[in-house]
C-alpha cells in the first residue's frame, strides 16, 4: 500500500511539474525586460539606427517611433476605399482589379484613367495631413505603396513613378517627421491578400521574374533615398506569407536576406524592417543571417473586445524574449477601434517597453465598413479622421462621376473621431 501511495505521489509530482513549468517559464519571459542592457547613447551617425534592442535617432539618442500609417492612399483597400468594382468579375476592389475595371469601362479612355488615378493621389493626402500628424505630437509616417503605384504591370515603370513618394518624404522632412518606406505589395503578391494590391495570386517566392522585379524596386528605392535622413527605415515587404493563408516563415526571411544584401550594397545607413507575420514565433533570428541595423515588426489586431489588453502585449513580449530577438520591435500596424480604454492601455505598455508603434490608419472612408452587412462593421472606427462617401464604381461610372467622388476625399471633408481625442489626450500636450 505504501509503495502504491508513493508511486501515486511521484506521479502527481511529475504531473504538477509538467503543468507548472510552462506557467513559470511564461511568467519569467513576461517579467524579463525587453530593453535590458540599454545604452542611453549610441554613435551619432546622422541616420536613425537600430542597435541591440533599441532604436536611436540621428544624434545617437534613444528614439521611440510613434505615428500613423497613411493607408488607403497609394493602396486603396476595398473595405475603406473610395473606389469599387461592383459588377466587374466577381472579386472585391484591389488596385490591380480597379485598373482592369477602368480599362473595361466604355466611359473612360486611357488619358482619363491616368488623370483620375492622379487626382485621387493628389486629393486624399495633402500637405495639411502631415501638419495634422505633427500637431498630434507624432513623429512618424509609414507610407504603404504597391508595385501598381510605380509600374503599369509590375515591371514597366510609369513616367515620374517616384515623384509622389518623393513628395511624401519632402513633407515628412518639412514637418519634422520620420518616413518609413513600406513596400506593401510586390508583383505576384507576397501574401495573396487584397492589401498587397492583388488578391488573385501568391507568386512572388520562387518566381525568378517577380523576385528580380522586387529586387529592382528596392535597388531603385535605396539609390533614391540613401542620403535622405528623414527616412527612418525601409520596410521591405508587408505581411509576407509562406503560403496562402499561412503565416510567415523561413521562406520569407530567406528572401528578406536577398533584399537586405541588395539594399546594403547601395545603402549602408538606413534601418531595415523585417515583419514577423503575425506572431513573434513566425520570425527567424537575425543572428542567423548576420544582419546589422535591422528591426522586427509585429502587426497586432487582437485587441477587439479585450479589456485589459496587457495580456496581449505581454504575450508578444514573452514570445520576443523566447525567440531571443536582439533587435528593436516596431508595432507597425495596430488598432483598438473605438475602445478608448484599450488605446490608453496600449499607449502605456508600448511606451513603458519603448516599443515603437504606428497605428492603422490615419484616415479612412467608413462608408463600406459602417454597413451592418460588411465584415468591417465588427469595428466602429479605425482612424483619427474619417470621411463618409459612397465609392465610385470604376466599372460603369462616367469620368465626371468618378472625379466628383475623388474630389471629396480630402481631409477638409473629414471629421475627427474619438481616436483623435485619445491621441491628443495622451500625447498632444507633451
Amino acid at each position: 500500500m505504501k509503495n502504491k501511495i508513493k508511486k501515486i505521489t511521484i506521479a502527481i509530482s511529475i504531473l504538477m511539474v509538467l503543468l507548472i513549468s510552462p506557467v513559470v517559464l511564461y511568467g519569467a519571459l513576461v517579467a524579463t525586460p525587453v530593453n535590458r542592457n540599454r545604452p542611453s547613447k549610441a554613435d551619432e551617425t546622422g541616420f536613425v539606427q537600430a542597435h541591440g534592442r533599441n532604436i536611436y535617432d540621428e544624434n545617437g539618442n534613444i528614439l521611440q517611433l510613434k505615428g500613423f500609417n497613411i493607408g488607403d492612399w497609394f493602396d486603396q483597400e476595398w473595405w475603406m476605399a473610395s473606389s469599387t468594382v461592383e459588377g466587374f468579375e466577381t472579386g472585391q476592389y484591389t488596385p490591380k482589379r480597379g485598373l482592369a475595371a477602368m480599362k473595361a469601362n466604355p466611359n473612360l479612355n486611357d488619358e482619363q484613367i491616368d488623370e483620375l488615378q492622379k487626382l485621387y493621389i493628389d486629393t486624399f493626402i495633402q500637405e495639411e495631413d502631415f501638419k495634422n500628424i505633427k500637431e498630434m505630437n507624432m513623429n512618424t509616417v509609414r507610407i504603404p505603396f504597391t508595385c501598381y503605384n510605380l509600374t503599369t504591370d509590375g515591371y514597366e515603370y510609369r513616367p515620374n513613378a517616384f515623384d509622389k513618394l518623393d513628395w511624401a518624404v519632402d513633407m515628412c522632412e518639412k514637418y519634422g517627421l520620420y518616413a518609413i518606406i513600406d513596400y506593401h505589395g510586390a508583383i505576384g503578391s507576397q501574401n495573396n491578400d487584397n492589401h498587397s494590391g492583388a488578391d488573385d495570386s501568391w507568386d512572388l517566392y520562387g518566381n525568378d521574374k517577380n523576385e528580380q522585379a522586387t529586387i529592382d524596386v528596392w535597388k531603385k528605392l535605396s539609390e533614391r533615398y540613401k542620403d535622405r535622413k528623414a527616412v527612418a527605415a525601409y520596410d521591405l515587404l508587408n505581411e509576407p506569407r509562406r503560403a496562402p493563408n499561412k503565416y510567415a516563415g523561413k521562406l520569407n526571411f530567406d528572401f528578406y536576406d536577398v533584399l537586405y544584401k541588395e539594399v546594403r550594397a547601395i545603402d549602408p545607413n538606413h534601418m531595415i524592417i523585417m515583419e514577423c507575420f503575425t506572431f513573434p514565433i513566425h520570425g527567424v533570428n537575425a543572428m542567423h543571417y548576420g544582419w546589422d541595423n535591422v528591426s522586427y515588426s509585429y502587426h497586432i489586431y487582437n485587441f477587439a473586445g479585450l479589456k485589459g489588453n496587457k495580456l496581449i502585449i505581454d504575450f508578444y513580449k514573452a514570445m520576443t524574449n523566447l525567440m531571443n530577438y536582439d533587435v528593436p520591435i516596431i508595432i507597425g500596424e495596430w488598432s483598438c477601434w473605438d475602445e478608448v480604454d484599450n488605446w490608453r492601455a496600449s499607449f502605456k505598455y508600448f511606451d513603458k517597453m519603448n516599443w515603437s508603434h504606428i497605428s492603422w490608419t490615419y484616415k479612412t472612408n467608413r462608408y463600406v465598413y459602417s454597413d451592418p452587412n460588411s465584415i468591417g462593421a465588427r469595428y466602429d472606427l479605425w482612424s483619427p479622421y474619417v470621411i463618409d462617401i459612397k465609392p465610385a464604381n470604376l466599372y460603369i461610372d462616367t469620368y465626371e462621376q468618378i472625379k466628383s467622388v475623388y474630389l471629396q476625399t480630402g481631409s477638409e471633408n473629414a471629421t475627427k473621431t474619438v481616436i483623435y481625442d485619445v491621441y491628443m489626450e495622451t500625447y498632444g500636450t507633451n
